[in-house]
């Protein structure tokens, strides 16, 4: 009859996250009064991104490099080599 294969069976890989991962990092973010768009995972890295809504009373409108110091670029003193 049948003889086993030579190969050996495929295994799968190991899985780098579990779906209670997933479960934790979402109950953990409703807690904390967020609200939750959209769930991406790389499941090479086990990487969890959890996208938030920005609501827009939320949002910020000051942009803080408007009040930044900015140096003059013609005072700028270049040093140079005086052969």
């Amino acid at each position: 009859m049948g003889e086993p294969p030579n190969e050996p069976a495929r295994r799968r890989a190991p899985s780098n996250f579990r779906q209670r991962d997933v479960a934790r990092a979402i109950k953990a973010a409703k807690a904390s009064g967020l609200d939750i768009t959209r769930v991406e995972v790389d499941p090479r890295t086990a990487k969890i991104c959890l996208i938030i809504r920005n609501d827009d009373a939320s949002e910020t409108k000051v942009n803080p490099f408007d009040s930044a110091p900015v140096t003059d670029p013609v005072a700028r003193t270049r040093k140079t080599r005086v052969p």
